[in-house]
């Protein structure tokens, strides 16, 4: 194999096994706050899409989760956290650019009156801005 070569499949490599330990650390966070919340199987499901919470049980779990994975950190939204999960989720060039301007789009988002509001307004501003950027990988 040319040298080159061997750089293509060693970058390659790094970049899948990324998005998988951000597969598995999602997913590991999910399953602590489905238990913590007690969500069902069908209702912890809304983290891999892009779904806005309609119920307060949701807003909550759906904080839960964005808190461990850095995305929220002592009740705001962080854009430094939501900054390293991308670098960390998204491996091209173009995907990490349009991932840190949905994150700049979204930093004035506010809680509002409702319970754990903050992670339905994130959700919501992730969704509206998004264009189908996913953050949190579906499990395989």
């Amino acid at each position: 194999m040319q040298p080159i070569s061997s750089t293509i499949v060693f970058v390659v490599c790094i970049a899948l096994a990324q998005g998988a330990a951000v597969q598995d650390q999602v997913t590991a966070i999910a399953k602590k706050c489905a238990s913590e919340h007690k969500m069902s199987e069908e209702q912890a499901k809304i983290i891999f899409s892009l779904v806005v919470p309609k119920t307060p049980e949701e807003n909550c779990y759906m904080e839960c989760i964005y808190i461990g994975a850095g995305v929220m950190k002592d009740g705001k939204y962080s854009v430094e956290g939501a900054k390293k999960l991308a670098d960390q989720r998204f491996t091209g060039a173009d995907e990490k650019t349009a991932a840190v301007k949905l994150i700049e789009t979204c930093k004035s988002v506010s809680a509002g009156s409702e319970k754990c509001g903050l992670a339905k307004s994130v959700r919501e501003c992730f969704v509206k801005n998004g264009n189908n950027i996913s953050f949190f990988p579906p499990p395989k």
